[in-house]
């Protein structure tokens, strides 16, 4: 016989249990962010995309009530940072801020990488450079021609500091060939952040770099311009463009590449399953760059502050990897 008590009281014990699992699940789905952030940055720490992600975590985790740590994961010219973004939880918890392009776009070009752009949600590109040419100050070379005549009179025995994987390797490699020079006619000297390759320079051991020109201002007393990889010159340095120095010299423009922009990723993922989140988090990144008292802390330090959103970031990413896949491996 049934017990019609014990039914009514296992239906309603069902229900009840139903009832209280049902919001806490929407809620779990629907409330972000429900842990604590990292922010991965996929260069070594003191170098301008460090500098950025820093700043940039220090104020978010104000605007969104939860805290974000930062944590270096360097090696193989961003690759393996990017690998580490790639395999954390797609779940809101990680994102990518660092020099988004070029490296992303560089180590899919060359390595074996289990990602590609697709992979990426771009939100932003905050810092946007372009690279400099630069000796230090107490070296006797005063234009981008006299440092080349001395490297082919004296092959490998000049060295240049590079961050792997950076637009500045693949202009320094533009520029060589454009005078006629192959790689081996200086020492390349490759090292994991911006602030340590600026640093090689300002203490003179290296004879020249080639890097983001925004990120190179805090040592600009102890180098000497030679060139400029932009469209335009600009008023912070006394240098002409690149390829208006290859002009002068009597040789062929190269193209101008975009160089390192600074800014926010997340995980493809995490946008498609949660886009009220991701919205969240471009909300948050957007309204952090329209308070002038946070931006003017950034520009104290050096670090540029421009919103392009998330389409634009995409788009910039997206067109210049078609470039660089010219110039990468393997299709030499």
């Amino acid at each position: 016989m049934i017990n019609k008590k014990k039914v009514i009281a296992t239906a309603m014990l069902g229900f009840s249990l139903t009832a209280a699992i049902t919001p806490l699940t929407a809620t779990a789905q629907e409330s972000w962010p429900t842990q604590k952030i990292t922010f991965v940055v996929a260069l070594g720490p003191g170098g301008s995309a460090d500098r950025t992600a820093r700043a940039l975590a220090q104020r978010l985790q104000e605007d969104l009530g939860t805290p974000i740590s930062v944590v270096n994961q360097n090696g193989g010219g961003g690759h393996v940072g990017h690998t580490y973004f790639h395999n954390m939880p797609a779940d809101g918890s990680y994102f990518l801020a660092s020099s988004i392009h070029p490296y992303i776009s560089n180590a899919i070009l060359g390595f074996d990488a289990t990602y590609d752009l697709s992979d990426f949600a771009f939100i932003n590109g905050q810092w946007n450079d372009y690279d400099l040419f630069a000796v230090n100050a107490d070296t006797p070379y005063e234009t981008l021609a006299d440092f080349m005549a001395a490297a082919k009179d004296n092959p490998g025995r000049l060295s240049v500091s590079v961050v792997p994987g950076s637009t500045g390797a693949i202009n320094l490699e533009l520029a060589l060939e454009a005078f006629g020079l192959d790689k081996t006619a200086v020492n390349i000297v490759t090292y994991q952040s911006g602030g340590a390759a600026r640093t090689a320079v300002a203490g003179g051991q290296v004879d020249m770099t080639v890097l983001a020109a925004d990120g190179t201002l805090s040592i600009q007393e102890y180098i000497r311009p030679l060139a400029l990889a932009a469209d335009t010159a600009s008023e912070d340095w006394d240098a002409p463009t690149l390829n208006a120095a290859l002009e002068e010299s009597g040789y062929e423009p190269v193209p101008v590449l975009a160089g390192s922009m600074r800014g926010l990723a997340a995980h493809a993922a995490f946008k498609e399953s949660n886009p009220e989140a991701f919205q969240q988090m471009v909300d948050a990144y957007h309204n952090a760059l329209q308070d002038e008292t946070f931006v003017s802390r950034l520009e104290a330090q050096d670090i540029g502050a421009e919103w392009l959103g998330p389409e634009r970031t995409t788009e910039i990413i997206e067109s210049n990897f078609e470039i660089l896949k010219q110039y990468s491996p393997e299709a030499e």
